[in-house]
């Protein structure tokens, strides 16, 4: 690791060299090549092959040297064995960032140990910047840079991850697709001959774009600086991880596929809690953490406020906060007083608030109104927010009396003028998350896509179980009190 490296051409480059470029479709210098162009990178691209006079509408040269002017970077996808060649005409070219996508590398044996050592003794002495091998690219938002394996196009945001393993991340980006978290910048760092995980960390802590830095960590050598830099990166923002090879199985396919030493989970856990790092236990929580502290302020306690529209899924909240280390403080008797007046007679005075399935739209979001000033609560957890999620279910043919007939027209004209409005929660939610500070997660209650809409449309976070929202809740309170541990 460098401290002192820049990458800021490796990840915003004004020119690209893709070297082993193919006209043939599906190999893998042909589907990186296309998303590069589809993705309508920013920078001046030349492919390399000297097979070729032009691939896809773009003039091929026979070699690096060949390229005119400048070049910022290079992708690399030719067999193990001409890589050191080519590290050599890049280092005279003074390209100063090379991808090297190929495998067969340390992750295969003796052979490959041998001809990844020469490529990085090489890269060094040449000053380049050497992302891998055996990595599945780089991406970033800045200049619609898609030097990817797989065809994918991230949303934009301010969330960049590191991963040592490719497919790990791409289905991470994937993710980030389908729950609207936004990335900005993305590397797979392969076997890290050279560039390490620690050097990408300190590039996206001093990253202004970056707000969240997400990782996927397999293992380190015995003499990385992870600790150290790790300890003063989330100072400055929150980073994420989820550790890979927890197990003997586990570590034995790591060793494998990217050639990381897993190492003690043990230990890996001990340094995550020592430096701040928060660890994701599996994807789903991995994506889930990315969305909320990109979006959220953190709470500033751990005194959770729960509304509901059914009491069930308020006790299954409140299961999941005890378990989690979260508190359910009771509601003051000034607070149960003036829910007095909008809410049933029968409702329960208690936190979980119980609307007792109120169908009446209003109750919920003037008691979240309520609960949300008062300030014996750090968050909320809105169990049922967006209750316009469930569809109107009815028969086309259905067959009855009129005045049956007659109510369904007017539920179904109900529904669809309350539909076309926004919702009055989700977007109070919104309002009441920027004046007060205090994060308000929706738990959609309905549908199973209903989750997404939300945060897509209104802008908030959404989960579709409350165990996922708590655990989030979780992570961003223990985040909160390493940056504060006075309070």
């Amino acid at each position: 690791m460098n401290p002192t490296i820049n990458l800021d051409r490796l990840f915003n480059p004004s020119s690209l060299a893709m070297i082993g470029a193919s006209a043939t479709p599906l190999k893998w210098g042909n589907l990186i090549l296309f998303n590069i162009l589809k993705a309508n990178f920013t920078g001046a691209v030349y492919p390399v092959n000297p097979k070729e006079d032009s691939i896809m509408g773009f003039k091929c040269y026979p070699d690096v040297a060949s390229i005119p002017g400048n070049v910022d970077l290079a992708v690399i996808t030719t067999p193990s064995h001409t890589i050191s060649s080519l590290i050599d005409e890049c280092g005279n070219k003074k390209i100063p960032n090379v991808v090297v996508v190929t495998a067969d590398f340390s992750e295969t044996g003796v052979e490959g140990a041998r001809l990844e050592k020469e490529i990085a003794e090489k890269a060094r002495s040449y000053g380049i910047n050497l992302v891998g091998p055996n990595t599945m690219g780089i991406f970033s938002a800045e200049t619609s840079l898609h030097a990817l394996m797989p065809m994918i196009m991230p949303l934009h945001g301010g969330v960049s991850m590191f991963s040592q393993s490719g497919n790990v991340g791409v289905q991470m980006l994937d993710y980030g697709q389908q729950e609207n978290v936004g990335f900005d910048k993305f590397v797979s760092s392969g076997n890290e001959a050279v560039l390490t995980i620690e050097d990408y960390l300190n590039y996206f802590a001093a990253d202004e774009k970056t707000k969240v830095i997400l990782g996927y960590v397999e293992g380190v050598d015995e003499n990385s600086q992870f600790v150290p830099v790790a300890r003063e990166v989330t100072r400055k923002k929150p980073v994420l991880i989820m550790k890979g090879g927890r197990t003997d199985v586990g570590g034995n396919a790591a060793a494998s596929h990217s050639g990381a030493m897993a190492g003690s989970t043990a230990i890996f856990r001990a340094a995550f809690r020592q430096t701040g790092i928060i660890e994701a236990s599996n994807s789903q929580e991995l994506i889930d953490c990315a969305k909320a502290f990109s979006s959220y302020p953190l709470p500033k306690g751990n005194r959770i406020g729960i509304i509901t529209r059914g009491g069930g899924w308020g006790v299954l909240a409140a299961d999941a906060c005890e378990e989690n280390g979260l508190s359910v403080p009771p509601l003051p008797q000034s607070l149960i007083k003036r829910m007095d007046k909008i809410l049933p007679k029968y409702w329960n005075r208690k936190n979980p608030i119980d609307l007792v399935a109120t169908i009446a739209f209003d109750p919920f979001p003037e008691c979240l109104q309520m609960l949300v000033e008062w300030d014996g609560v750090d968050a909320i957890l809105a169990l049922g927010a967006g209750f316009r999620s469930f569809s109107y279910q009815y028969s086309q043919d259905i067959k009855g009396p009129k005045e049956l007939l007659d109510n369904i027209e007017m539920v179904k004209g109900y529904m669809a003028e309350k539909g076309s409005r926004p919702d009055e929660t989700l977007v109070q939610i919104v309002d009441r998350v920027k004046k007060t500070g205090k994060p308000i997660i929706s738990v959609s209650i309905g549908s199973d896509y209903a989750h997404k809409k939300y945060s897509e449309k209104y802008g908030i976070v959404s989960f579709p179980t409350p165990e996922r929202a708590v655990r989030v809740l979780k992570h961003m309170v223990s985040y909160y009190r390493y940056l504060n541990p006075q309070e």
